[in-house]
């Protein structure tokens, strides 16, 4: 019977890990595998070399055992073993890391970008990148893993019948990319997976003016161009015909100093100028 220390000791030497040889030899009169009593295993060719690793529980109180098998000797194993335990010194609880129990703790201590583009690695994290990669350990992640997660994604879209974007994957990739290169720079993994997927380049749209021609066009068809800009005249035309517009002022700021929608709707009226007419463009939603 096992006491409290030794069962914590016992406990502890799991999460360590073990290395272990066996086989699949039958017993005759059982029928049953010998596994690791099988008197051959002695010799060097006979079996193959096998880990176990446990992790620690997670916030749900469940452990997670970790058994791999096929290798051909024990210094093999054990270097596997060894680079599923760590580095730990990025693991404050020493604990076996998953990669949705990084990109939890790398989505809570971000603090350098802007509340927008945080709340947009949430986003990526919770609807694609920790369902789809969360349960594999950070250590064991691959390019075929996150190559798996995108052709995951591109066909339940295609099956909810939205079909997801190249750019939207190209930024889920991007939150991705930075999440590991922070553990990179932690030492918990050596290479950056999510740089070697491969995925459709986002096509990136010529812009073209409306010109009369396009403009018969698309009043005869309904087709219009992915971009297109207005010419001096149509600006002007826009702006005379919202001068008794609550947002003229806006829409005329938008239209001749060129700002970006986002940054018109973040700006202030601490910003803002009137009787020196300026404006100071400091942030966007």
């Amino acid at each position: 019977m096992l006491t409290l220390s030794s069962w914590q000791r016992h406990a502890a030497e799991r999460r360590q890990g073990s290395v272990y040889k066996r086989c699949g030899c039958v017993d005759p009169v059982t029928r049953r595998q010998l596994g690791g009593r099988c008197p051959r295993l002695a010799g060097s060719r006979h079996g193959s070399w096998y880990l176990d690793l446990e992790l620690a529980a997670g916030p749900d109180g469940r452990r997670c055992r970790i058994r791999r098998r096929g290798y051909r000797s024990r210094a093999a194993a054990t270097a596997v073993l060894a680079r599923l335990r760590g580095p730990r010194h990025g693991d404050q609880d020493g604990r076996v890391l998953t990669v949705g129990d990084w990109l939890a703790h790398w989505l809570v201590s971000r603090t350098a970008p802007a509340a927008s583009t945080v709340r947009g690695y949430a986003a990526h994290v919770r609807l694609y990148l920790a369902p789809y990669l969360g349960p594999v350990l950070l250590a064991e992640l691959s390019a075929g893993h996150v190559q798996a997660m995108f052709t995951a994604i591109s066909r339940q879209h295609q099956e909810l019948g939205s079909p997801v974007s190249a750019a939207m994957l190209n930024r889920v990739r991007a939150t991705l990319r930075v999440a590991l290169n922070a553990a990179m720079r932690r030492g918990l993994v050596g290479e950056n997976p999510a740089s070697r997927a491969e995925l459709p380049r986002a096509p990136r749209p010529r812009a073209v003016v409306w010109t009369p021609e396009r403009v018969e066009h698309w009043q005869r068809t309904g087709e219009r161009p992915a971009v297109a800009v207005w010419t001096v005249a149509q600006t002007a035309t826009f702006l005379h015909s919202i001068k008794d517009h609550r947002l003229c002022a806006c829409y005329h700021l938008i239209a001749l100093r060129g700002l970006r929608r986002g940054e018109a709707a973040g700006l202030r009226w601490c910003d803002v100028d009137l009787d020196d007419k300026t404006a100071v463009i400091s942030q966007q939603l």
